[in-house]
């Protein structure tokens, strides 16, 4: 019998180091009240199992929040385009966690303008996961 985890503590750790060392843009899992326009947020997520009765394997999803208070979109676009060149040339590495990353991957990207002021980016981040033990 396989005992099944979640990877989401070990994945949104990996994805917040690799977001706060491979690019400029300031990357928080809780917005501090200091914060200064723009930021990185890691959003909601889906984990699915996808395995069977030898491999615990899933295929999560997690959203990348992007915010600006500039008007237009190029900010957003920008910044996105860092986090899309970040989350697919650099693997995250989730062994210390017990899980191996199989595939990772950036599914799609969305962008519109806030309420008040500014743009709000978010981009869905995709992995194929497989937990090692431990």
């Amino acid at each position: 019998m396989i005992i099944r985890r979640i990877p989401m503590n070990g994945l949104q750790k990996g994805v917040f180091s690799l977001l706060a060392t491979k690019q400029t843009t300031p990357t928080y899992d809780d917005v501090p009240e200091e914060a200064t326009f723009p930021f990185i947020t890691l959003g909601a997520f889906t984990d699915k199992q996808t395995g069977n009765k030898t491999a615990d394997i899933h295929d999560i999803s997690l959203q990348i929040h992007i915010w600006s208070e500039y008007e237009g979109k190029k900010e957003v676009n920008e910044i996105a385009n860092d986090v899309t060149a970040v989350l697919t040339s650099w693997p995250l590495d989730l062994s210390a966690d017990g899980f191996n990353v199989m595939s990772q991957d950036v599914d799609f990207f969305e962008a519109f303008p806030e309420e008040v002021a500014g743009y709000h980016g978010v981009i869905t981040f995709v992995a194929k996961i497989q937990n090692l033990g431990g």
